[in-house]
């Protein structure tokens, strides 16, 4: 299938989720980001999740970080839609978060950080298949941040579905995952 019918498709299975499926899969995915070796990790760069849309939990994966990993920094991205970019900012006590305009959490203000080497992406997903490639909103921020990122940056998708056989029109721009984390399995590529 293609990225925009693979959008429809997911968007949708996450809508139909009930309340009691939303939360055991929320700890399903908890369950196996606590099996990630975070051993010289430095930071970890996390999404803040939109609820509203059953996007996972992610703040279950940051009170994990907080309280098994104190001195792995948490960073959370906030979209520059003027330069198509994402600006990361340390989860630390200067950081103020708030809804944008399209209804993303992200910072608003705080200390900006660089995400380096030693890191891990935690990237949102809608899809995601065999050979590591994903679908996204869309907006090809991730992209871009990816490409960006230092050689040896861990780039982990967050799904709630297995994946689908193939995306079939992946292309050169498009930036692998290295795993994927689904509720039951680590799915590494």
């Amino acid at each position: 299938m293609k990225k925009q019918e693979l959008r429809k498709i997911y968007l949708e299975k996450r809508r139909q989720l009930s309340e009691t499926e939303y939360e055991t899969l929320n700890q399903a995915l908890l369950q196996q980001f606590k099996t990630l070796d975070f051993s010289g990790v430095n930071a970890v760069h996390i999404f803040l999740p939109m609820l509203r849309t059953k996007e996972p939990d992610t703040k279950l994966l940051i009170y994990f970080l907080q309280t098994t990993y104190p001195n792995i920094k948490r960073v959370f991205p906030k979209t520059d839609f003027k330069q198509k970019k994402l600006i990361n900012f340390l989860d630390d006590e200067q950081l103020v978060t708030a809804e944008n305009k399209f209804g993303i959490p992200e910072p608003i203000s705080g200390n900006q950080f660089y995400t380096g080497k030693n890191s891990i992406v935690i990237v949102p997903l809608l899809a995601f298949d065999l050979k590591g490639n994903r679908v996204g909103y869309g907006g090809g921020f991730y992209d871009r941040f990816l490409a960006e990122c230092e050689a040896g940056t861990q780039f982990i998708g967050l799904s709630f579905f297995e994946p689908v056989d193939l995306i079939e029109d992946a292309d050169e721009l498009d930036v692998k995952l290295h795993q994927c984390i689904a509720p039951y399995q680590l799915w590494k590529f």
